[in-house]
């Protein structure tokens, strides 16, 4: 009876000791993910960006794979030379990471040992404490020029989920995004010529391309965004990098200007999304490289040199066992591309291209150049629902251009009218039965208006029944 006893006091004690430790790891975790907070990155964030690169492994097979499904962010030891913080914060921060991972550890450890206790049950718990901080977080809205006279300036006072909105105006800046925070103008107007502002935005543009007047070219009508981002020919405009994602996104802006050889927007290594935005006047209006599966959606991209670039050089980088190429595949859906050299140049890389209307890349057939609507370089692309007309006046110009080196090029449902030349394929390709080649008949191309009438051929020929071209 007496050793009953005492074996259920050491149990209770056992117990009590082992409560006592999670909870000081809980509040240990707790504090540190508010210090980290104030840094714009989560405990979820450190210690899930890397994966499992450098992880304290158990020796039970079943035991690791149940760390992995359930402790994914609480694992991580040593993000090594991807630390971009001062030597000072990183060793400090990899010092409290390593003491939170080693005190999860040791309590799974003896919990295993003297109750038997799996160690998701040490591991969730926290997990879930974090997850439901982080997703109860107040988000907030900073107002630009109300609260920071410029753009960036907000963007780098923002955390996660913040969003930046900006009033109209003009503002002359090249920003960085961040990840997770959102920056929005306000919305789409349509001026026409006979407003006194669009007559003066019309000279400005004129001024600011004076090097390449076939750039300054405006129709009658004119779509553009009362929050405008001017570049000042001075830098690409718009700039995501390292590893943002469709989290983050770009909305309801001109963006303009970015200079010689530079890019409305640049995205590398990154896949926001980028929505309702005006982008001209660019060399490239979006340029795409690197590790990146950007949304592009509900843009007009015009006056570029190319309205969309996707461009990867792809190195071999041989292991032992493998070769490894980084392929950007972005998803191109209801973007209006009109104006431009080429509307979209895809240089080995895959795209989604649906629902697009893709015409008059040409400026106007001022351009004596090969021009293209889309033009296709050792890729695959699937090209579906698009209107892809008045592409080029030159011999070698083409409403779709693939060559010899690419494969898998898959194109359906499209109307592909009046290029040079409609469809030219010297590689892999498959055209299918269901793509046409009619007069889209639009309501007023000459006065932007790129509707369809209603007697046109290409209302409900699409996939599904859906109208081919831009939905907007």
């Amino acid at each position: 009876m007496r050793e009953k006893i005492l074996r259920r006091n050491k149990k209770i004690i056992s117990i009590f000791i082992l409560s006592v430790v999670i909870l000081t790891g809980v509040v240990f975790a707790f504090q540190k993910n508010g210090q980290m907070r104030q840094n714009n990155k989560s405990l979820l964030d450190e210690f899930g960006e890397s994966g499992f690169r450098s992880i304290q492994r158990d020796k039970n097979s079943e035991q690791e794979k149940d760390l992995r499904n359930y402790s994914a962010q609480l694992v991580l030891v040593d993000n090594g030379a991807d630390d971009n913080s001062d030597s000072g914060d990183y060793n400090s921060s990899k010092e409290q990471k390593l003491g939170v991972t080693q005190s999860l550890n040791f309590l799974a450890e003896v919990g295993n040992s003297l109750f038997g206790i799996k160690r998701e049950m040490i591991f969730q718990p926290v997990n879930k404490m974090i997850e439901f901080r982080e997703n109860t977080t107040v988000s907030k809205i900073i107002k630009v020029p109300e609260d920071y006279s410029t753009i960036q300036l907000a963007i780098d006072n923002a955390n996660k989920r913040d969003t930046v909105k900006v009033s109209a105006g003009e503002y002359n800046e090249n920003i960085v995004m961040k990840e997770g925070v959102n920056v929005v103008g306000s919305n789409v107007l349509v001026i026409s010529k006979s407003n006194k502002f669009f007559e003066k935005k019309k000279e400005e543009e004129t001024e600011l391309n004076s090097e390449d007047s076939e750039l300054s070219s405006v129709s009658s009508l004119e779509i553009i965004n009362e929050t405008i981002i001017d570049g000042g020919n001075s830098g690409n405009v718009v700039t995501f990098k390292n590893g943002i994602t469709n989290k983050t996104k770009l909305a309801n802006f001109t963006i303009r200007n970015a200079g010689k050889n530079l890019s409305g927007i640049l995205i590398e290594d990154s896949s926001p999304f980028i929505h309702d935005n005006v982008i001209m006047n660019n060399e490239y209006n979006i340029y795409i490289k690197g590790n990146s599966s950007p949304i592009i959606q509900k843009n007009s991209l015009r006056f570029g040199g190319k309205g969309i670039q996707v461009y990867n050089f792809k190195e071999e980088k041989e292991t032992k066992t493998t070769f490894t190429n980084v392929v950007s595949s972005p998803i191109i859906i209801d973007n209006l591309i009109t104006d431009n050299k080429i509307g979209i140049d895809l240089y080995q890389t895959s795209a989604l291209i649906d629902h697009n209307t893709i015409s008059y890349n040409n400026h106007y057939k001022t351009y004596l150049g090969a021009t293209f609507g889309i033009y296709i370089i050792g890729s695959s692309a699937e090209i579906s629902n698009n209107i892809i007309t008045d592409s080029g006046i030159c011999d070698l110009c083409a409403g779709v251009n693939i060559d010899e080196k690419s494969k898998g090029v898959t194109l359906s449902y499209n109307n592909i009218w009046n290029n040079k030349n409609n469809f030219v394929c010297f590689g892999e390709c498959i055209l299918e039965d269901n793509n046409i080649s009619e007069e889209p008949m639009f309501i007023d191309p000459a006065n932007w208006n790129f509707e369809l009438q209603e007697e046109s051929s290409l209302i409900g020929k699409g996939r599904d029944g859906s109208d081919i071209g831009v939905r907007w």
